[in-house]
């Protein structure tokens, strides 16, 4: 074997023993050494996606579904570049992805070379580490340099904290002469010790004391893997009458004295009601917050103190709500098993002033969802109807995620978003990804602007028989007719809602894809129970076509009648 080329079979090697075996990778001519090394190894299922912007939600998918870190490899250039989206939705939803990019030797940097940019330290800043392996290994501190920084760069995918790290591979050519007869099959380990992270203790009882001291304490849970360990830590801690437990969709935490639906328990509290609900003790952990309206909420409310839970550095000091007096660095499962192995009831009715608010707001929106016409809310009423039980549901940005806030779910379904970065561009190449290794159905629920700008979803050989698109068509971005602001100005259709009158039919033909279409509550009640048929082998795409002026109409006069 060509010293050379040995780094990627060092790389090969170390990522099968680590723990990698998902390596997602696009076509690409200085890539190809290691598209055709790392194919011969055993241990090691290669699965090619031509867009390297679609590929890069695609292992994020299956990153997210597996909690192992993905590999990715492309070429040499601007395909680096068509990553970042992707890198930077797993940096900030803490997501371990080995990214691989393919480069000219450093000589060759600026010479006017074809395919050639700066590729060292590309992602700066939404990373955790880049390396840069050496181009050859003649020399017996080249093999040792390049098999630590591998060692570092794998394990760096998980600790400290999950996330995205880079390694640059620069190859010289000739590139094609690859002898696999000499392939390396072992090379140096170096292993991450494991530990146990949890409070003092003395900390311990500091905190717990407060805790059972405070008569109205503030629990809330944004975006979560599911837990066990979690779930039932916190179903003990909210048996306390001081405690309430808020849990966004994505918090996949379930219980029936929870606040799941927060937007339409909250939205248009008078001052009174606001003064009854705030906390003491504001204690949050998960990931990104969806509701703009309980940030706002607790923002304006300062609660006297906010306890705030994780283990990632770089989210220490992180102070979302502008109280914060506690960061607590160990994992959520390590803090709540050991508080609520140490909390005391208090008698308090801050509980059941949440749960009045509860009872008040729920009864209204049943009200008012039964008496809709057809529209973007009454389909979001009727798809968490219709999708079968234990589904996962990878959820859009922008109205999907939003409205999916509004509806119980009582642990009928996982639910999964991009809301890293909260972006529109890879929801639909995530969800493929997730469906790749799932052991359920998965479906997506997308809007029309999110789907046609990841339509490159659908290039793809690997998509599973039980994945399921859902498409909410209202032509356009309707979120601009919904928050506040661009509807009062005249360019909103042309220039920020994107208003089209296109359909997604010719894509899923293009593509292979079974295609369902419906415009009306009827049409749609068929077409769903044909679309979850899963006897019927094969990919699926149902596409809903509603009214975009009546939907953002109904959906803010829908907050205007929770409060009056």
């Amino acid at each position: 074997m060509s010293k050379e080329k040995e780094q990627i079979s060092l790389l090969a090697v170390l990522m099968a023993e680590k723990g990698i075996s998902n390596i997602v990778v696009s076509p690409g001519s200085r890539n190809a050494p290691a598209i055709i090394m790392l194919a011969q190894h055993q241990k090691l299922n290669l699965i090619s996606i031509a867009d390297e912007r679609s590929a890069g939600f695609f292992a994020l998918g299956i990153a997210l579904k597996s909690q192992k870190p993905v590999a990715l490899l492309c070429t040499s250039g601007s395909a680096a570049l068509n990553y970042a989206p992707a890198i930077a939705e797993a940096y900030y939803q803490k997501v371990p992805l080995l990214v691989i990019t393919a480069d000219r030797p450093v000589e060759w940097i600026d010479q006017g070379d074809g395919q050639t940019i700066r590729q060292e330290r590309i992602f700066a800043n939404y990373i955790r580490k880049s390396f840069n392996l050496p181009v050859s290994t003649e020399k017996p501190e080249n093999i040792w340099f390049a098999t630590r920084i591998i060692n570092e760069a794998i394990d760096r995918c998980l600790f400290p904290a999950a996330g995205p790290v880079h390694i640059n591979l620069p190859l010289a050519e000739p590139l094609y002469q690859i002898d696999a007869s000499s392939y390396l099959t072992q090379a140096a380990i170096i292993s991450m010790a494991g530990i146990e992270s949890k409070l003092p203790a003395k900390q311990l009882a500091v905190v717990a004391e407060t805790w059972n001291n405070a008569a109205s304490k503030l629990i809330l849970v944004v975006q979560l893997q599911p837990s066990e360990l979690l779930q039932d830590s916190l179903n003990h801690l909210a048996n306390d009458p001081s405690v309430i437990v808020l849990t966004e969709t994505t918090s996949n935490l379930s219980n029936q004295g929870f606040i799941a639906c927060i937007d339409q328990v909250i939205d248009g509290l008078n001052e009174t009601e606001k003064a009854q609900i705030k906390p003491e003790i504001l204690l949050t952990f998960g990931g990104a917050v969806v509701s703009k309206k309980v940030k706002a909420l607790l923002r304006k409310l300062k609660p006297a103190a906010h306890w705030h839970i994780s283990n990632d550095p770089e989210e220490f000091y992180q102070d979302t709500y502008q109280s914060l007096s506690l960061h607590i660095p160990v994992s959520a499962e390590s803090f709540l098993t050991q508080l609520s192995a140490n909390t005391q009831q208090k008698e308090s009715p801050y509980r059941e002033r949440w749960n009045s608010l509860k009872l008040i707001r729920n009864k209204k929106h049943l009200q008012y969802i039964n008496s809709l016409d057809f529209c973007d809310m009454q389909v979001f009423d009727m798809l968490f109807k219709h999708i079968p039980a234990g589904t996962d549901i990878h959820l859009a940005n922008s109205t999907p995620v939003r409205y999916a806030q509004l509806f119980e779910h009582k642990n009928k379904y996982c639910f999964f978003a991009n809301r890293g970065t909260s972006g529109i561009d890879g929801c639909v190449s995530t969800a493929a990804g997730a469906a790749y290794v799932a052991d359920k159905p998965v479906s997506v629920i997308t809007g029309d602007i999110g789907f046609f700008y990841d339509s490159n979803a659908l290039w793809n050989q690997n998509l599973n028989t039980c994945f399921r698109i859902i498409i909410i068509n209202n032509g356009g971005g309707n979120i601009f007719r919904i928050i506040d602001g661009p509807s009062d100005y005249d360019q909103l259709e042309t220039f920020i809602e994107t208003a089209h009158q296109h359909t997604a039919e010719g894509l899923a033909h293009n593509f292979g894809l079974r295609y369902f279409k419906a415009d009306s509550q009827s049409s749609l009640s068929l077409a769903l129970n044909e679309f979850y048929n899963y006897n019927n082998a094969g990919a699926a795409m149902l596409e809903i076509i509603t009214p975009n002026i009546l939907s953002a109409k109904v959906l803010k006069d829908y907050f205007k009648y929770m409060h009056t």
